[in-house]
């Protein structure tokens, strides 16, 4: 099985501990998944979830993940100047481009 490592950040670091969760969480997965199917594993309401990161790199929520991955899932409310370093917008416009296709 392939193992992937979750961590959470802001609003969602206290889910984790909430739910007395590792973080970073040593996630199974029995084959690929994408981010968002694995939100849906951890039933992290997706209103919580502004953004991922997959080995410290920002993508869009149907990336999909494997074995030896990095994932953090940010919440919303990071300050703006840092949403826009970051690539929280161009992210978000990107994901919404390959959704119409």
């Amino acid at each position: 099985m392939a193992v992937i490592d979750v961590r959470a950040f802001g609003k969602l670091y206290f889910l984790f501990r909430e739910r007395e969760w590792d973080n970073p969480l040593h996630y199974e997965i029995k084959g690929p998944l994408s981010a968002d199917e694995l939100r849906e594993k951890l039933e992290i309401p997706a209103e919580d979830v502004e953004a991922v990161f997959i080995n410290r790199v920002i993508k869009p929520l149907s990336t999909t993940l494997g074995d030896g991955d990095r994932v953090a899932f940010v919440p919303p409310g990071v300050p703006s100047i840092h949403r826009f370093n970051l690539g929280f917008y161009d992210v978000k416009e990107k994901g919404e481009q390959e959704q119409a296709k």
